[in-house]
């Protein structure tokens, strides 16, 4: 996780959010805000997918004209991108982004996104291949779709955001209406074109009755293909989920059942867990490794909203001498892919230390003032009311306190 005590020092908090956009006719000045405007949702973007960003594109030194490319779900307002487009500029990189964003024709929701791309073009970091589509994601899991061949000529990409607000793993792939882990199958397809490192962000609801019988079973499956070859991933998965590892097994069953952070946990290993069993065996091999995670309450459930940032590497390829011209003694052996139980262990390790997201701003009130004054800005270059929003995301906040001993909860 990261570590929030050392927000103030935290490079994304002077991040310029936007500046309020001059048009030739003003909109209306919004004053409704939707669940996604919560000033918790302003530390996901700046602590996770900025932070996480920045820190890549650092790492990259990306040439001379090649821009950072990052597919996303942005909503009408394009939020993420109005911020991820600031730490474009202070970088130097240009911003190339494809989003999807299925709005209704001459719908309100149409003409809000068309004034935010408007916007966002204008923005010195923006490229301007940058497009969103007017489709459902789910599209670009038909390899044939006109959505997939745009994410081909896009990609591939160094971020992909899926930022759902409902679960990933709610349908089964053949779902007539979409599935969420399928979407997710066609895009590591797709990033296997590239061996650089990329990373992925999921926000996703997750409960049990929104978990497929199918699907949780596949979690399960590789969570034992490492529990019966590691001791030491069977006892941190035991501690994650508040059990021992004699009592695990009885303890997994109903860890399922359960709206709680050991559910949560227990989620997230199971989707982690499957995406290093799909990505290891591709040649060459891939790693994912957690990056951040963090939960928090939506609706009237106990936490059921995680987000979460992983980073997927490629294992580089080495020669191989066999007959020892290279290296006296050589037997033949050369290092292996990555290893799947390590991998899942630093997965298991990573996850004991997932921040309650409530609890968090709850008991820091710097942290809340800071987040509402960030989203604030952010949200007025989006043509919202900043004194309308203080007020609205004050009273969220004053609907919750800090947590004792139980973690905190809250309403969206």
């Amino acid at each position: 996780m990261s570590d929030t005590s050392g927000y103030d020092e935290a490079p994304e908090e002077d991040i310029e959010l936007g500046v309020a956009p001059e048009h030739a006719e003003i909109p209306s000045i919004k004053r409704e805000f939707q669940r996604w405007h919560h000033p918790r949702k302003q530390w996901v973007r700046i602590q996770q997918w900025c932070s996480a960003s920045r820190q890549l594109i650092k790492e990259l030194n990306l040439p001379s004209g090649e821009p950072f490319r990052y597919l996303t779900l942005p909503g009408d307002e394009l939020l993420d991108i109005r911020a991820l487009s600031d730490v474009c500029v202070r970088e130097n990189v240009k911003l190339r982004f494809l989003g999807f964003n299925s709005v209704g024709p001459q719908t309100p929701a149409q003409i809000e996104l068309n004034i935010s791309q408007n916007e966002v073009r204008s923005h010195a970091a923006v490229d301007n291949l940058s497009r969103v589509l007017e489709k459902r994601l789910e599209t670009i899991a038909n390899g044939q779709s006109q959505e997939f061949r745009a994410a081909q000529d896009l990609g591939p990409f160094h971020a992909i955001n899926i930022d759902l607000c409902d679960s990933i793993a709610f349908r089964d792939v053949d779902d007539k209406k979409g599935s969420g882990l399928s979407v997710l199958a066609k895009l590591l397809e797709l990033q296997l074109a590239t061996n650089r490192p990329w990373l992925l962000f999921i926000t996703t609801l997750a409960q049990p009755d929104l978990l497929s019988a199918r699907n949780q079973a596949g979690f399960m499956e590789a969570i034992k293909a490492n529990t019966a070859v590691s001791d030491e991933f069977k006892t941190e998965l035991a501690g994650l989920i508040s059990t021992s590892t004699d009592e695990l097994d009885a303890r997994l069953r109903e860890a399922w059942k359960q709206q709680d952070p050991d559910f949560l946990r227990l989620f997230c290993t199971g989707l982690g867990k499957w995406l290093l069993r799909v990505l290891g065996p591709t040649q060459p091999s891939r790693s994912l490794t957690l990056l951040d995670s963090c939960y928090y309450r939506v609706g009237s459930q106990g936490p059921n909203m995680l987000s979460l940032v992983f980073r997927c590497d490629t294992q580089a390829q080495r020669l191989v001498d066999r007959d020892g011209i290279l290296q006296a003694g050589a037997d033949g052996t050369h290092e292996g892919n990555f290893s799947e139980v390590e991998l899942a262990i630093s997965l298991a390790r990573k996850l004991s230390a997932s921040s309650d997201l409530d609890g968090l701003i709850a008991q820091d009130a710097a942290l809340a003032m800071k987040l509402i004054g960030q989203a604030g800005r952010l949200m007025a270059a989006a043509r919202f009311d900043a004194a309308a929003y203080e007020a609205w995301a004050t009273d969220e906040l004053a609907k919750f306190k800090a947590p004792a001993a139980a973690p905190a909860t809250v309403t969206a």
